[in-house]
């Protein structure tokens, strides 16, 4: 018999990743992949100070709650785990742009935010928001990539959620060496197959993605062959849509 995994749906949210810290203030700890679903959020959010802007039922608002099994060392080792075990759910038209975005072509199907929870000098436990445009909406971004456009598959934003939620539970924490887990990131990594513009220190200049070190930085190769890495807060890539 399969692991009851517990699972909320909610109908309207400020957002998931909120709900999840007051539950977590209420109870003091979670199981393993708790999740929460919900059909609307008022107050989505992106990294940093972005928006995460849907229409009722048009996409899928989701985050789950992980225990690691072993507390993990570096934040970037969370952000690799979660694409890596994302990647199988999706068409193999879906990339992973560092840090964040799950991409089809240059246009964006969808968003993560995780929020890590340190203790003892280790990440113990994770909060993971993941945001999927699945239908295209009339006041739809020219932009947006959706998920029911790129398979024959189509999904609902519940079908989706319980996918995902048991990806997660049978890959998430799975023992994967340093070595193992960079290839199957790379392998999957968005930008590597062309160069695109991105904006550096006020200047567009066009680079294709080299890969990413150990420490979460951005390697690029410029026109002139030359590879640097950048931190997120140095480089903006320039949506061409």
């Amino acid at each position: 018999m399969s692991e009851i995994l517990p699972f909320y749906q909610l109908k309207i949210v400020d957002s998931t990743q909120l709900e999840l810290k007051r539950m977590l203030r209420q109870q003091g700890e979670l199981d393993s992949f708790t999740t929460l679903l919900a059909e609307h959020q008022t107050a989505g959010r992106g990294r940093g100070v972005s928006k995460w802007h849907d229409s009722p039922g048009s996409s899928l608002l989701l985050s789950i709650y992980v225990n690691w099994p072993v507390p993990l060392k570096e934040s970037f080792e969370v952000n690799q785990r979660v694409c890596v075990a994302l990647k199988p759910i999706f068409p193999d038209s879906v990339l992973f742009k560092w840090p964040n975005d799950l991409m089809v072509g240059t246009k964006k199907l969808g968003g993560m935010l995780i929020e890590n929870h340190w203790s003892g000098g280790g990440i113990k436990s994770s909060s993971i928001g993941i945001g999927i445009n699945l239908n295209p909406t009339n006041d739809a971004l020219t932009r947006a990539a959706f998920l029911n456009e790129c398979t024959s598959n189509k999904e609902t934003p519940l079908s989706l959620a319980k996918r995902i939620q048991r990806q997660f539970s049978e890959a998430l924490t799975s023992p994967y060496t340093t070595s193992q887990l960079v290839r199957a990131y790379h392998d999957i990594l968005w930008g590597q197959l062309e160069p695109q513009p991105y904006l550096i220190n006020g200047k567009e200049v066009m680079a294709t993605v080299e890969g990413v070190t150990e420490n979460g930085r951005l390697a690029l190769r410029f026109e002139n062959n030359v590879v640097d890495t950048f931190d997120i807060d140095q480089i903006k890539w320039v949506d061409p849509n």
